[in-house]
């Protein structure tokens, strides 16, 4: 006999009325995956972007040798000009980079000119941070000698003079990773008893500094003089 109610039908335990549907758990995880693919795929860009077009490295591998100096504008300001140095700077051991050091000077005893000197200072900083590094050279040697900002050269640039028996007139450039230091002096008389003032040095090492940046190659890559 059977009774009043009909049997219980067991069909495991009750559905949760708050539980998404099938379909919706679906859509969720599809979604969640394209979102994953997405930032991999802006974070692997970036990354492409920050190495492959040089941003912290800079455009600079190696610094230019001496002659990039030769300019002009050399030739002008120390007459009949002769290399005294030309030899490297720094090892791969140094934060600061490697590079090399320059100075030209007219020839003594000749009586031809008066006596001046231009020296000049190129320091590539080929690796991550090398931009903030050459900014940083630039900094920390300009400071304490009430520098002055000049514009229009490099991607900035500093001017000073160094005081002492002859004044020498000095500016700074940053290119890139690159730093660039170009300083000036000469005699009032072919006796060389005393300099020019050290702003109007400073004046002629930015016109030699700007020949400089003129010459740079193009990204980093060789030039021919």
């Amino acid at each position: 006999m059977t009774g009043p109610y009909p049997e219980p039908r067991h069909f495991g335990q009750p559905e949760d009325p708050g539980a998404a549907p099938p379909q919706s758990r679906g859509l969720a995880v599809t979604l969640l995956v394209v979102l994953i693919v997405a930032v991999l795929a802006l974070a692997g860009w970036l990354a492409w972007y920050l190495l492959g077009n040089g941003v912290e490295e800079g455009e600079f591998e190696a610094a230019p040798e001496c002659g990039v100096g030769e300019t002009e504008a050399l030739a002008e300001l120390v007459p009949g000009y002769e290399s005294e140095i030309e030899e490297t700077v720094g090892t791969a051991q140094d934060a600061f980079g490697t590079g090399w050091q320059c100075r030209w000077a007219t020839p003594e005893g000749a009586g031809e000119s008066v006596p001046s000197a231009a020296t000049l200072v190129m320091v590539a900083a080929p690796a991550e941070g090398g931009q903030e590094t050459a900014a940083d050279t630039l900094r920390s040697t300009a400071g304490g000698n009430d520098a002055q900002p000049v514009d229009g050269l490099g991607d900035e640039a500093l001017s000073w003079v160094e005081e002492g028996a002859f004044e020498v007139g000095c500016v700074g450039v940053r290119v890139s990773n690159l730093y660039v230091e170009s300083c000036y002096t000469a005699a009032t008389d072919y006796d060389a008893v005393g300099s020019v003032d050290g702003a109007v040095a400073a004046e002629d090492a930015e016109v030699l500094a700007r020949a400089v940046v003129e010459r740079l190659p193009a990204s980093g890559d060789d030039q021919d003089d």
